[in-house]
């Protein structure tokens, strides 16, 4: 490749399309799908603009197309969009100075109603002196094609509204007056900025009064009831403007989202209200759940005005349907339909057609064609304009604020680094959080032109006398005609490639026991080894029961333990995945097991030798040599490494299992932790998963640069489920049916578990329990809902119950399944007057129709016995453990997750409570709150008084509701804490009256999946307790789950080198490699959660600058992804000289397979929950700045010769009888 040049001289038999927006809507699946069908003939060539260009570039500077998708979305810089379609005059999909009116809602509603468009009876309250237009140019265009001219200055640009002498609401409540003008409850208040989605229904007293909220979705909510919402806001805030419509009653209680493509073609589809409860449904992949519909005459009629009057040709809308009649209720300008192959296809043809029959128009009438760049009226030259030249265009868009902001951003930070440095502040990518409507000043010098000719596709709205003016300008100033210079090499940005670490995709639970032990018979399994080691295949595991035997025969080990691994190995030895791990435990030597030297020498000087003697004799690793001069109750000095590596021998103080610290301190084996591990298996969800996003990848690069496709280098870790990832991806992603066995290269070293950093992570161990202590509040910086939730001790004890109650319900359904079920349907298949079955057949023929007739279809090697066998391991070590511990919650968080996607029918049945469970329980609340009448928090069931609160309505509950108010304030405070986020997640939980949705969400950041919630009636109250139990897990979760790889920032870092630095170091050389190599590169790196978290912690702690902050990051699920991509352009270099070439690094992220609750997924047979796309976790960089920044700590830490677990199968296989390796499975 030869950079830019290149770039520039590749042409398309028909033409380039450039895509103009950011990322995150240029390259999303819709997006991607329309565009590959567009390139698959090679008739054009997509040039991605990308967020380097758009944000830190010069629009003289951008790419030159001939035909350019531009829409807006939060942080886009419309101004800069519209001064480059000004300055290179393409041909415009969608009108860009039109798409500033959709900003103002009144504007919008002008415009329909000048375009006979149905609106709902309406009432405006205007105190900002109306709608207002940025530029005369604008408001002539807008006259020109819908006939609206705002109220006020006679330029047009309006802002002359007078406001109104008296907003009264009746004294009943019901009816707002404004100026005589009066409007009934039930109404809609919608704020006048299109951008602000917080919107209010008003409902009558004789429906019950109160309102509800609608907002932005959060989570799976875009709405929720208030009962305080009563008084108009336009009548209790002064100098506010609102708008009220009168609320429709609409069939089904659905609306209908209209998508248009040119004024031919609407595709429309259904979706629930969210006014019906807010909850919003979706599918497996995350996207809302819709239905396809057709529309009416009237409605395709109303579809194809609309396109035309605002000129946006792609463009989505919201329709009501009442009645008869069908009503508008919102335009919202550029929009794709998702997850459908039908609208793709035909969109792209639209598209295509278009596309040419703008190629093929004359030249002299190709200048009335591009109106929508906001050329001036006055001069419609088209591509040969001469008064409006580039650089009054840049002049423009330079003095807009919007721009100003960035360059004000963005300059300190290019000259902080090199030229090619992007702001590395969030706000230069991040969205623009002021009302869009304020940025309105950079349409003055851009002046507006009319659409094109009714004759051509897309369809104009303009005279064809305007036409012939055009025309005649067009041939009388051939004269003036000034060339626009070609954007400037160095700036035309095209990824180069890329370097991917990857988690694997979907497995099934992963379980483990763990028992310690001293004795003889378990010492000999170590082979002589001092670290851990691996035993794997049948023939090691029975060298394991071999010794459990020797040890019950010597009575000196606890014979509970060893019965319960001797049933665990026999149960699931011959599982794939079983493996045991043997850890070698040492302690400090007593004082009578001392060397004599060591007794005598116990001068403070004498810690200090070792290290000078290792220095003597060329060591260089500084956390060895100061280990042994560490003294426990030492403070940390100032500099950073010294307190790094006084931590690292912390744990030296009792017991460790770092073989290192053992050599150094000359610590003595003391005993041994044995760890028995099973499941974690890939799942069947676990094809369909990688496959997906192997074909995402590929659609991705195929846009931004196929050559990346032609080299590709794909790593995996040694275990089953990541190899099986790796293998699935690389053929989707290489679009290959099957992959040569040679194309993926297992690297242990860096992919699989290490044990590096064992000490710093059983301290961190330690502290973790100090999180959920009494009175322990959440640190800010950790992942804490902010919504007054109670500190987490009091979430733990609330699990804890909620874990006891289910217990009860489990065993109590289990004995119902093998009790009456199985005897009814024993009497179904064997009839009295038949021959009986034996009982033992018989009884298990009956069990397993019961079951089959709860869940028909199990899957992943599933069964009821299985399912019971988790649970009862699970309630065991939370209801039955004096403290829970903290370990623990991620297995019950991982079990939930589950059986919520595989198991989904037995598990809502198995803890579905009966009758005489919820009256036992109600009985138990009542009783307690009677004798806590002093309101104080001594209840031992928290969460199960809250659960009673929202029930009454099903099952009675006012018994609760006199609980409740025997609760002090706080209490109360923290409950509806507790219900705050469970309403996205529980249905019986209200929220506060006033929502939370101001803070920042990372769910919209990252587009999660966050559930499907349905219909209370939809939904089994009984239930509410289980998902209470899925939320406050997920909670804990979210809490604790990335601390296990350190609590302190300084500790992060350390375990994530530790970790991550051989995969760390090599990513820094592959992307030199990709740097220097002539042609583009990826690599791909498949591995284990450990790895995604400790690399993510040596970006966020290694000085690398984020847009977000860690606690914004959600969990990281399977498939989670941390891609570097590495960005190229050319400088201009005279003939027969070799350019030189610039490098921009910005590094993505993606939470992977992500879903907020499980339970609130609806499922097909695949159980398989999409992949978010990437985000950006950093701006883009300078290379080399990001190259050093991570090369910097490499040296920071030293890592042991070997740092992986010995799998003795491999190492001595003579030992248990063995002819050849097996594969590793660690």
């Amino acid at each position: 490749m030869e950079g830019g040049k290149d770039f520039e001289s590749k042409t398309a038999p028909i033409g380039t399309i450039g895509v103009c927006a950011l990322d995150s809507k240029a390259r999303s699946k819709p997006s991607r799908n329309i565009l590959n069908r567009l390139i698959s003939n090679n008739e054009f060539e997509v040039v991605v603009f990308g967020d380097k260009v758009i944000l830190d570039e010069e629009v003289a500077n951008w790419p030159v197309c001939d035909f350019l998708i531009s829409f807006y979305s939060d942080g886009f810089p419309l101004d800069k969009a519209i001064a480059y379609a000004k300055l290179r005059k393409p041909f415009c999909v969608n009108d860009l100075p039109m798409q500033t009116v959709l900003w103002d809602r009144r504007i919008c509603l002008q415009m329909l109603d000048k375009l006979k468009v149905p609106t709902p009876r309406r009432v405006e309250v205007n105190r900002d002196g109306g709608p207002t237009l940025a530029s005369p140019e604008l408001a002539q265009h807008l006259f020109d094609k819908t006939g609206v001219r705002l109220q006020g200055r006679e330029d047009g640009t309006g802002g002359g509204v007078p406001p109104p002498e008296k907003v009264e609401l009746s004294e009943d409540g019901d009816t707002i007056t404004v100026d005589g003008v009066s409007l009934q409850k039930p109404f809609v208040e919608k704020p006048v900025s299109g951008e602000d989605h917080n919107i209010h229904i008003y409902f009558p007293n004789s429906h019950g009064g109160g309102g509800r909220r609608l907002f932005r979705k959060v989570n799976n909510k875009s709405s929720e009831k208030d009962e305080t919402l009563n008084v108009p806001r336009s009548v209790t805030e002064e100098g506010s403007s609102y708008i009220y419509e009168q609320f429709l009653r609409v069939e089904n209680a659905e609306d209908v989202k209209a998508y248009t493509v040119g004024p031919d073609f609407c595709h429309a589809e259904t979706r629930k209200s969210p006014v019906v409860d807010g909850l919003v449904k979706r599918n497996p992949n995350g996207k809302e759940i819709r239905y396809v519909t057709s529309l009416t005459k009237d409605e395709a009629a109303i579809a194809a005005r609309i396109a035309e009057g605002f000129g946006q040709r792609v463009c989505g809308f919201d329709l009501l349907r009442a009645g008869d009649k069908s009503y508008v209720i919102d335009v919202n300008g550029w929009s794709f339909v998702k997850d459908n192959n039908d609208y793709y296809d035909k969109c792209a043809s639209i598209l295509r057609q278009m596309f040419i029959r703008e190629k093929q128009m004359p030249e002299s009438k190709q200048a009335p064609s591009d109106t929508e760049d906001g050329s001036d009226k006055s001069a419609p030259n088209g591509r040969k304009i001469t008064t409006g030249s580039h650089r009054s265009a840049l002049k423009a868009v330079l003095r807009s604020p919007s721009v100003s902001r960035l360059m004000d951003l963005g300059h300190h930070a290019s000259h902080r680094a090199h030229g090619t440095t992007s702001p590395d502040l969030p706000s230069a990518t991040s969205p623009i959080t002021s009302p869009p409507s304020k940025e309105n000043s950079f349409v003055p010098r851009l002046q507006a032109v009319p659409m094109s000719p009714p004759d051509v596709l897309p369809p104009p709205a303009i005279s064809p006398a305007s036409s012939d003016a055009a025309g005649q300008q067009l041939s009388t100033s051939p004269e003036n005609v000034v060339p626009v210079p070609p954007p400037a090499s160095k700036s035309q940005w095209k990824l180069k490639g890329m370097v991917a670490v990857i988690r694997h995709a979907d497995r099934t639970p992963k379980q483990k026991f763990k028992f310690t032990f001293h004795t003889k018979p378990f010492v000999d399994l170590l082979k002589g080894h001092r670290e851990e080691v691996l035993l794997v295949g049948e023939a090691a595991l029975n060298s394991v029961q071999e010794a459990v035997k020797q040890a019950m025969e010597e009575g000196e080990e606890d014979s509970h333990k060893l019965k319960t691994l001797s049933n665990a190995l026999a149960k699931k030895g011959g599982w794939p995945g079983t493996k045991v791990q043997i850890k070698p435990m040492f302690r400090k030597r007593k004082k009578e097991e001392m060397p004599a030297e060591a007794i005598t020498d116990s001068s403070p000087e004498r810690a200090t030798r070792p290290a000078k003697a290792n220095k003597a004799h060329g060591v260089v690793d500084p956390l060895l040599a100061s280990a042994k001069s560490h003294k426990p109750h030492a403070k940390a000095g100032s500099g950073g490494e010294i307190e790094r590596i006084q931590q690292r021998s912390d744990s030296t103080s009792d017991v460790t299992l770092s073989r290192i610290s053992a050599a150094e301190n000359n610590l003595v084996l003391d005993k041994l932790q044995l760890i028995i591990k099973w499941g974690g298996e890939p799942t069947h969800s676990a094809r369909y998963q990688a496959q997906d996003l192997g074909e995402n990848m590929r659609n991705d690069l195929l846009l931004m640069n196929r050559e990346a496709l032609d080299d590709v280098t794909v790593f995996t870790s040694s275990e089953r489920r990541v190899t099986t990832s790796a293998q699935i991806f690389a053929a989707s992603f290489l679009d290959q049916k099957e992959i040569p066995p040679e194309s993926i290269h297992v690297r242990k070293d860096l992919l699989d578990d290490s044990n590096a950093a064992k000490d710093e992570m059983d301290k961190v161990k330690k502290k973790l329990k100090l999180l959920l202590r009494e009175g322990k509040k959440a640190p800010p910086q950790f992942a804490w809902p902010k919504d007054n939730l109670p500190e987490p001790f009091l979430v733990v004890r609330n699990v804890v119950e909620l874990m006891k109650f289910h217990r009860r319900v489990m065993r109590h359904n289990f004995t119902k399944l093998y009790s009456g079920a199985a005897s009814l349907l024993e009497k179904i298949v064997n009839p009295p007057d038949s021959a009986p079955a034996p009982a033992k057949a018989s009884s298990s023929l009956g069990q397993a129709q019961a079951v089959s007739g709860i869940q028909a279809r199990w899957c992943c090697g599933e069964d009821a016995e299985l399912f019971r066998e988790r649970w009862e391991k699970l309630f065991t070590e939370y209801c039955d453990a004096e403290k829970v511990d903290p370990s623990k919650i991620s297995e019950l968080y991982d079990t939930m997750k589950f059986d919520a996607l595989h198991n989904r029918q037995f598990l809502e049945w198995v803890f579905t409570p009966s009758t005489s469970i919820l009256e036992e329980d109600a009985l138990a609340l009542e009783t307690a709150s009677m004798t806590s009448k002093e309101g104080e928090a001594r209840s031992e069931r928290p969460s199960l008084s809250e659960v009673r609160v929202d029930t009454k309505d099903q099952s009675g509950g006012e018994k609760e509701k006199s609980e409740m108010k025997e609760k002090d304030k706080q209490t109360v405070a923290q409950r509806m804490g507790f219900r705050r986020r469970s309403d996205t997640g529980t249905l019986a939980f209200p929220k506060p009256a006033i929502p939370a949705v101001d803070h920042y969400h990372p769910e919209s950041y990252f587009s999660l999946f966050t559930g499907s919630g349905q219909s209370k009636a939809k939904f089994d109250a009984r239930l509410e307790k289980l998902r209470e139990l899925y939320r406050l897990c997920k909670v804990l979760f979210d809490y604790i789950g990335p601390q296990e790889y350190g609590i302190a920032d300084s500790e992060k870092l350390e375990i994530g080198l530790l970790t991550s630095l051989p995969l760390l170091k090599e990513i820094v050389k592959d992307l030199e490699e990709v740097q220097a190599n002539e042609g583009a590169k990826s690599f791909i790196y498949f591995t284990k959660e450990s790895h995604i978290y400790t690399l993510l912690n040596c970006i966020l702690e290694g000085g690398i600058h984020t847009k977000i902050e860690r606690n914004a990051i959600p969990e990281l699920d399977y498939l989670s992804q941390i891609c570097f991509e590495l960005y190229e352009s050319q400088n201009t270099a005279a003939d027969n000289e070799p350019g030189s070439f610039n490098y921009s690094i910005r590094i993505t992220i993606s939470p992977g397979c992500h879903t907020f609750d499980p339970l609130d997924v609806q499922l097909d047979s695949k159980h398989c929950i999409g992949c978010a796309p990437r985000r950006s976790l950093t701006a883009h960089s300078d290379w080399k700045d990001v190259i050093e920044t991570l090369r910097a700590k490499f040296h920071t830490v030293k890592l042991p010769k070997s740092f992986l677990a010995v799998n003795l199968s491999e190492k001595v296989p003579h030992a248990f009888g063995l002819g050849e390796q097996p594969q590793d499975e660690d």
